[in-house]
């Protein structure tokens, strides 16, 4: 179905961490989200508070991000995986018993560095274990096992914050597992170690930021967090308040997210063959744009699942096309931190998009954050088209105008 065919043993195990790891840490984000508005009785918080728990987890990353790339590029991916995941667990889990919403948001933060540490190795490991169309496969397998934890996670959370807002972060703990299995049996993947030293290696990875694809890949990076972010924080809040439904019922509604994203990463190599892949991003963040502009307008719960399917369908199509933009474009030995700034920037878009609509929620209604996203989605595909090269004239005659 992914076009991966048949493999060793021993890295289809390792594949198998590498999926767990990245289906691990979406409950950073996805399994909350539907829980935050449960969290603001018992803390005595507001709604626009809220965005802290998501900006304190994405903040340490625009920091740390570069200086895990480095690790990982010059000391190895093995060990700063395993670590990166128990220390995730081990603060998501501490959430669980914080007396205070500053303690929890303490606990956030340090469970945002163990994030931070991870997030980018889920996409480095498959480039290293995997090569030309079969990394494209492997991207996508990722990115529908992510939507099959879309499927599972956003409902879960909260059916669970429904009986109580701590139970939610108690799940972290599982977490732990996954970062001793990937000590144990992860094989170290790194490429050759640069022998004119660290600042040899930081002036490659400059450059190589400045390859017009990579620039169009780390636009699509910020632009695509920017959306998920100010979108999917934000959407059961609306609902709640708007629609008058539970928690968990906005959480199920997540599903149809889910489906779209995992029918069309599922055919990630399909969709690619043949295709300009920065092409193919530009048309799937239309729709996306079309689909966040229709939640406010559409009357009733199933319309706006309809329009949360769209937005899936267009992020299963981006997801996957631009991390092989990412990893097709930078040697091994490079990889790690080209994908680490990939991380940075997306790190600033997930801490200002959530920012910036906790700010716009100040002065505007819910239903004003949607119309925002839509109108920057159409804008932004705009500037990233500019980066593509033009193509060239063909002369049909030597003559001179």
């Amino acid at each position: 179905m992914f076009g991966l065919g048949e493999m060793s043993r021993d890295r289809s195990r390792a594949l198998s961490i590498v999926y767990a790891a990245s289906i691990s840490l979406m409950m950073g984000v996805n399994f909350i989200q539907p829980a935050l508005p449960a969290l603001t009785v018992p803390f005595d918080v507001s709604d626009s508070a809220l965005s802290l728990i998501m900006t304190l987890f994405t903040a340490p990353a625009i920091v740390l991000s570069p200086i895990f790339g480095i690790v990982a590029d010059l000391y190895g991916r093995r060990l700063l995986l395993s670590v990166g995941l128990i220390v995730f667990g081990i603060f998501g889990t501490a959430m669980a018993f914080a007396p205070s919403f500053s303690w929890l948001l303490a606990f956030r933060t340090l469970q945002g560095i163990g994030f931070s540490a991870v997030i980018p190795l889920t996409i480095v490991l498959i480039g290293d274990l995997l090569e030309g169309e079969q990394e494209i496969g492997g991207q996508g397998l990722k990115v529908f096992l992510d939507r099959v934890g879309y499927m599972v996670f956003p409902p879960l959370g909260g059916l669970l914050a429904s009986i109580a807002w701590f139970w939610p972060f108690v799940f972290y703990v599982l977490t732990i597992p996954v970062g001793f299995a990937a000590l144990l049996w992860m094989p170290e993947t790194k490429g050759k170690n640069n022998s004119d030293g660290t600042l040899a290696y930081l002036g490659d990875i400059l450059r190589l930021t400045r390859h017009p694809r990579l620039v169009i890949a780390f636009s699509a990076g910020f632009l695509r967090f920017f959306l998920d972010y100010g979108f999917l924080t934000y959407f059961p809040l609306f609902l709640v308040r708007t629609h008058g439904i539970s928690t968990a019922t906005a959480g199920i509604l997540y599903v149809f997210f889910s489906i779209g994203a995992m029918i069309t990463a599922s055919q990630a190599g399909r969709i690619a063959a043949g295709r300009d892949k920065a092409n193919v991003l530009f048309i799937a963040f239309v729709v996306s744009g079309a689909a966040v502009a229709l939640v406010p307008t559409v009357p009733g719960l199933w319309l706006v699942g309809g329009a949360l399917f769209f937005y899936g369908l267009a992020n299963g199509v981006i997801s996957p096309m631009q991390k092989s933009l990412l990893t097709q474009n930078a040697p091994a030995e490079l990889r790690g931190g080209i994908v680490s700034f990939d991380r940075l920037i997306q790190q600033v878009s997930k801490t200002t998009s959530t920012s910036i609509v906790g700010l716009l929620l100040v002065s505007a209604n819910l239903s004003t954050i949607f119309w925002f996203l839509g109108i920057l989605s159409f804008i932004s595909v705009g500037l990233m088209a500019c980066l593509l090269p033009r193509p060239k004239r063909v002369v049909s005659s030597p003559s001179v105008s």
